[in-house]
């Protein structure tokens, strides 16, 4: 089903005010916070209607997918918002990315197939974006560390992980309940499944490393593996997606 123009322009409308806020952010303007604000609740109206009008979370098409992952990148910024530079644009960039991606992608209304008409669905998708969001705001923590080698960056970056780290076990623990109600099995050999368990002792070593004596005198050890775990987080949700073959976790 076609949606109105009014409700694609509202997703446009989103993905412009994020733009606005990188461009603002990266000239050091201390108003970059305001429009992404606004992107936010004009994304918001826009995730709200189409979710009226095929009476389910939106969270059916490539579309749908690839917003939610954006408002859950700008809604982090915007909660740890910090003005340094490499901190706000690395996180904003994605968002960005992911709504122009969002926005290119048919904007068809697509009604939800029964496998996902369960409450595990729309708590395991969300949350798992949630998770994702956070562990780009411990990788931006981390190029700032490595851009003035200040040590409270790397209190972010370990705090960040660890919220991502949780978000994400939460995540596995509502995917595994949904998938025992649309597959009959917890776990399967599927692409995505596999990668979210190795991104799961990527980020469980993660939030170890701090408490490793041996490790104490080399900080960029941390900031280092922020940083590949963003690698492997779009590994595992755009790669499998679109690289790896046929996944039942495909958007």
């Amino acid at each position: 089903m076609a949606p109105s123009p009014t409700l694609t322009a509202l997703l446009q409308a989103a993905v412009a005010a994020y733009g606005l806020a990188w461009a603002l952010a990266a000239l050091g303007n201390r108003w970059a916070r305001a429009p992404l604000a606004a992107g936010l609740a004009l994304q918001l109206a826009w995730t709200v209607w189409r979710g009226c009008a095929i009476g389910f979370f939106p969270l059916t098409n490539k579309a749908e997918s690839f917003s939610a992952g954006a408002f859950a990148l700008a809604l982090v910024a915007l909660v740890a918002w910090n003005p340094a530079r490499p901190f706000a644009l690395t996180q904003l960039s994605l968002a960005v990315a992911a709504g122009v991606t969002a926005a290119l992608f048919p904007q068809q209304l697509d009604f939800a197939t029964p496998l996902l008409r369960t409450v595990w669905y729309p708590l395991h998708v969300p949350i798992s974006f949630l998770a994702v969001s956070t562990w780009v705001a411990a990788a931006a923590a981390g190029v700032c560390w490595w851009a003035d080698r200040d040590r409270a960056w790397l209190a972010r970056v370990d705090r960040f992980a660890l919220w991502g780290f949780g978000l994400w076990s939460a995540s596995m623990v509502c995917g595994g309940v949904w998938g025992v109600l649309a597959w009959g099995a917890y776990f399967m050999w599927d692409p995505k499944i596999i990668w979210s368990v190795i991104l799961w002792f990527h980020y469980a070593s993660f939030v170890h490393l701090r408490l490793t004596p041996s490790l104490q005198a080399r900080p960029w050890v941390r900031p280092a593996l922020a940083l590949a775990g963003v690698a492997w987080v779009l590994v595992a949700t755009v790669g499998t997606s679109f690289f790896f073959g046929r996944s039942s976790h495909a958007f």
